[in-house]
């Protein structure tokens, strides 16, 4: 019969062996999910996911966009003087949308960082007798005349923006820049051997909201808005920018 010393000791094997089992059996857990997590991590040859629209670094884009002009001019002579005000669509018969292309920079510094730069070009030009009397500056152009005009609106501009708003597939971001705009006007009258060119340049301020959703790997949607608005000496206008769109990435890169 075995005291309860040696009967104590018997136990007390029985629970090291279990004890030391489960250790053991642990040990190879953790070894397996160890080995799982390595692999998991894929080797350098594995193909790697295409990034997402915000993890993008550099961003060289060219926009398509068809643009629609309500233009109103108006050249005076003097502060006494004023001249007629024109509605280039309609008095000169200036095209009222037209397709332009915008080509744009942008780099992303950091996370939430965007810096911008841009330009776009639009040039217009039409033949039409006009209806009515227009005095441009010093000028006067009469009824019933042929009067060949052009119009070119040149615009280049950098942009801040802040991206508050940063998912996997997602941004949203408010902007803030400026865009340099250079108009130049030339009204022609052949029969008078008559012509009265004008041009500017004027910085814009601007303000904005833009945001991207990505549909797929190269498909991403767009939106944005801004508004530009100048009143400076004797040059005094407003343009309301905003845009849907669609986008390609050639390169996922």
């Amino acid at each position: 019969m075995s005291s309860p010393i040696r009967n104590r000791l018997h136990l007390f094997g029985i629970r090291s062996a279990a004890i030391l089992n489960v250790i053991r059996s642990t040990a190879l857990v953790a070894s397996l999910i160890a080995a799982t997590s390595v692999h998991a991590k894929d080797p350098d040859w594995w193909p790697k996911p295409a990034p997402r629209v915000s993890e993008d670094v550099l961003r060289a884009e060219i926009l398509v966009l068809t643009a629609s002009f309500d233009t109103r001019l108006r050249v005076d002579n003097s502060a006494v003087l004023q001249g007629t005000e024109i509605a280039a669509e309609d008095d000169l018969g200036l095209q009222a949308s037209q397709i332009l292309a915008q080509g744009e920079l942008t780099l992303l510094p950091g996370d939430h960082h965007l810096v911008r730069l841009s330009g776009l070009s639009s040039h217009r030009s039409a033949s039409k007798f006009i209806e009515k009397q227009v005095v441009f500056d010093d000028q006067t152009y009469l009824v019933g005349e042929r009067v060949d005009s052009e119009l070119n609106l040149t615009m280049v501009g950098l942009t801040y923006g802040y991206r508050f708003l940063v998912r996997d597939r997602a941004e949203l971001t408010g902007t803030f820049g400026i865009q340099v705009a250079q108009v130049q006007a030339n009204a022609l009258v052949r029969s008078r051997v008559l012509r009265d060119a004008e041009s500017g340049v004027a910085p814009l301020p601007l303000a904005g909201l833009e945001g991207r959703f990505d549909l797929s790997k190269r498909w991403s949607f767009e939106g944005r808005v801004q508004y530009l608005t100048v009143n400076i000496r004797d040059v005094d206008g407003s343009i309301l920018d905003w845009r849907l769109g669609l986008t390609w990435r050639m390169n996922p890169h």
